[in-house]
């Protein structure tokens, strides 16, 4: 069960968030959505490790409301796939980016294997027990030799203050054994390069400022405010430290295709778009717009579930459609 803390500073804030973004405008969209989790130097320092490039298609792993992704596809031209627990997190990244966006965790990625061209997982280390099955799935979906970019949370010697609700530090040690043992091989680590520029950090606290004057009564943000508080004490104790790591997937020997899917796979994402597509049209039959108009003695199902399950079967199928073209002889040119 996820903590009520997590689910405040991962899921309510991130909704709030995308309004805040909204009222002030797009240009505060992305450093206001990797508030807390990545500045421009770490993403910069992570691409340019995972050689972004355009067209890729980069595999974001519990991507929140979608600032890293939007960041990397502004930049770099990749193709990103979101995947995100957090409902509310999810529906900001699809709101305010138009990006693809998956229901899940890491534990069970919904892709096929070797389908990702590489992938990066952003601050969700360590809020995971089971770190095994996350970077073993992450492993799996990523063709061989494909790059994978961490920001991790790591624990230094003995820790004497409480950790934030949900949160589970590993040591460098650890990591480098999870990594070894899920089939990486670990190429470069560093701390973080650098602060971020006063444009952005500016931006990001005006999106902040506007949250917590419309929401600082809610319980939510008194909670997500107390595990900001307890990270801020952990790192000025010098107790946890941010990582960024580069790690490869180790060559199997399994057949690649020459980087093009089979037939079967091909034929599976094509049937899987059909069926989506068949959803998507259900849910919009239903003219959810329409119910949430009426009295709500008159309901017949929930509008707003309808709309959450709208927005869910689109960034699936939005997804489909990045690996499909991703795969596609004529999108590659010699």
């Amino acid at each position: 069960m996820t903590a009520p803390a997590m689910v405040a500073e991962f899921d309510e804030v991130a909704g709030w968030t995308a309004e805040a973004v909204e009222q002030l405008g797009r240009r505060h969209a992305i450093p206001a959505t990797c508030r807390g989790s990545a500045s421009p130097a770490a993403l910069a320092w992570l691409a340019e490790a995972c050689e972004l490039s355009p067209g890729m298609t980069l595999l974001d792993v519990g991507a929140g409301a979608g600032g890293p992704a939007a960041w990397a596809a502004e930049r770099f031209g990749v193709r990103p796939i979101l995947l995100e627990p957090m409902p509310a997190a999810g529906r900001a990244a699809s709101r305010l980016f138009g990006l693809p966006v998956i229901a899940g965790d890491g534990r069970r990625i919904p892709l096929r294997t070797g389908s990702a061209d590489a992938a990066w997982c952003l601050g969700v280390l360590c809020t995971v027990r089971d770190k095994a099955a996350v970077l073993g799935e992450i492993h799996r979906v990523l063709k061989p030799g494909a790059s994978l970019g961490l920001l991790v949370v790591v624990e230094r010697g003995r820790r004497t203050l409480p950790a934030p609700d949900g949160n589970h530090f590993p040591t460098l040690p650890e990591l480098r054994a999870l990594l070894a043992g899920a089939g990486f091989e670990l190429v470069e680590q560093v701390g973080l390069p650098g602060r971020a520029p006063l444009s952005w950090s500016r931006r990001a606290e005006q999106v902040a400022a506007v949250v917590a004057t419309r929401h600082r009564a809610h319980p939510a943000y008194a909670l997500a405010a107390h595990q900001g508080e307890r990270f801020t004490h952990l790192f000025a104790s010098g107790q946890i430290s941010v990582r960024l790591i580069h790690a490869v997937s180790r060559t199997s020997t399994q057949a690649t295709h020459g980087g093009m899917m089979s037939t079967g796979e091909d034929d599976f994402l094509h049937e899987l778009e059909i069926e989506v597509e068949a959803e998507v049209s259900l849910v919009e039959a239903s003219r959810p717009e329409e119910v949430a108009g009426l009295p709500v003695t008159e309901w017949l199902f929930d509008p707003a579930d309808a709309e959450r399950e709208e927005i869910g079967l689109r960034g699936l199928l939005d997804a489909v459609e990045v690996l499909e073209d991703g795969h596609r002889p004529d999108d590659h040119v010699a």
